[in-house]
């Protein structure tokens, strides 16, 4: 457990939940969470309180992160109305990587490069940001 505490993703995000002086702990699930019901499930908790991080592009080429809560879908047409914008692109597992420094499945709510944020995130409390647990390595 302490190696995953020790990878450079995790420290950013502890970085930026210090700096920020937010409320929570990382912890680290037994289990693979690839579903926001998974991670509902291992932390114990409701699948609304897990906040489901998305990263698409607009059309200018830059990211975006949208962020809701675990039981929403994401209605990509009323964000791109939102934000006055034609549409927002699916974005690649490679891209999401480059632009957020997090793999796909694991990006945080806090510690993300783009300066574009959107969130769906009213009246929800006790939120857990709770990335899946990352894939084990294996040598061959």
């Amino acid at each position: 457990m302490e190696e995953v505490l020790a990878r450079p993703a995790v420290k950013r995000v502890r970085a930026a939940i210090e700096a920020n002086a937010l409320p929570g702990e990382i912890k680290i699930l037994s289990e693979t969470a690839k579903t926001a019901i998974d991670a509902a499930r291992g932390l114990g908790i409701e699948v609304g309180q897990i906040a489901s991080s998305l990263v698409f592009k607009l059309p200018d080429g830059s990211p975006l992160l949208v962020i809701t809560s675990g039981r929403h879908r994401i209605d990509t047409k009323a964000v791109a109305r939102e934000l006055g914008v034609s549409e927002l692109a699916r974005a690649d597992a490679e891209w999401v990587k480059i632009v957020s420094g997090f793999s796909v499945g694991g990006v945080p709510p806090k510690a993300f490069v783009s300066r574009q944020f959107y969130a769906d995130l009213a009246g929800i409390r006790g939120i857990h940001a709770s990335p899946k647990k990352p894939k084990e390595k294996k040598v061959a």
